[in-house]
């Protein structure tokens, strides 16, 4: 992605050598001073049309600025992005994308401006582009910058019959769950610990990480593992994972944080085999809505002969 530190360095740089202020800058460009401070620590970008508004002030190009005054000749220098952005200010998205297209423009230069642009804008070129040209890296780039459906018919064009799990992570947050779900499906689990589970249990329904679970388990779970999926997984694994949990102790933070999760029933089966007895009176007050009176008084009263 743009380097805004290096943006913000280059603009710093051209102010100076005009010996103007960041105020006289910002006056320049109908902008606060403070806005000016944001780009030069490399904070943020300016928008689209005060990026070109820069590049008429100092004559340099967009591309320039954009790639920070790096040599042309580099490496890492992306060309056309000035074409890119001028196409897609000036409403000639389908230009842009014929550009991509016949690769007078690279899909590197789209993604890096995507960040600068609105949804429908980068959609409209988006969908206009050859989707032969996206890799599962680029849609991974784009995706906090595109709208859910146009993202789900990108992922499900380049999705093949073995998914690398890491792509999946990736998308997580993004995708639709349907969209998620496929890709669970489709992606290679071995290996996958329970880990990779609780990064994904935020993003697809409690029947899927039922089974994913299953399929990461080996003989036994921590207890913090288990507090980290417990909003995420139904009531009857969660009980599930608590019995095979690992002999380790269970304090009365992972209890509290667990309760909500658990049936009364099982709640109290838990603390008495666990043998957390003498349990606190704050430990025992955070455990009360979740137990019922019988249970309650019966811990209150063993506080009491303590």
């Amino acid at each position: 992605m743009l380097d805004t530190l290096k943006v913000g360095s280059f603009i710093s740089k051209l102010r100076k050598e005009k010996d103007w202020t960041q105020m006289g800058l910002a006056d320049r460009l109908n902008v606060s001073h403070q806005a000016v401070s944001k780009w030069e620590r490399g904070d943020s970008l300016p928008d689209i049309g005060t990026l070109m508004q820069i590049g008429q002030v100092f004559g340099v190009s967009v591309d320039e600025l954009m790639n920070g005054g790096a040599d042309k000749e580099s490496s890492t220098y992306i060309h056309n992005l000035g074409q890119i952005m001028t196409g897609i200010s000036e409403n000639r998205r389908e230009e842009v994308a014929e550009m991509i297209n016949t690769g007078e423009a690279d899909m590197e230069g789209l993604i890096e401006v995507a960040p600068l642009l609105k949804a429908s804008e980068l959609a409209d070129v988006t969908e206009r582009v050859d989707k032969r040209l996206f890799n599962q890296d680029l849609i991974v780039r784009l995706a906090p910058f595109v709208e859910t459906d146009l993202l789900d018919g990108l992922v499900t064009g380049s999705m093949g019959d073995n998914v690398d799990m890491k792509f999946v992570q990736r998308l997580a947050p993004f995708v639709s769950r349907e969209t998620l779900r496929r890709l669970v499906d489709k992606a290679n689990k071995d290996g996958m610990d329970l880990n990779v589970v609780v990064r994904l249990a935020p993003f697809i329904g409690k029947e899927t990480v039922d089974e994913l679970i299953e399929q990461a388990i080996d003989e036994g779970i921590e207890w913090k593992l288990i507090v980290r999926l417990a909003p995420f997984c139904t009531k009857g694994k969660l009980s599930s994972l608590a019995d095979r949990a690992m002999d380790d102790e269970l304090d009365s933070r992972c209890l509290v944080s667990l309760a909500p999760f658990l049936g009364r029933e099982y709640l109290k089966r838990l603390v008495d085999e666990k043998e957390i007895g003498n349990l606190d009176p704050e430990t025992i007050a955070r455990l009360a809505p979740f137990v019922d009176k019988a249970t309650l008084s019966g811990w209150i009263q063993a506080l009491l002969v303590k």
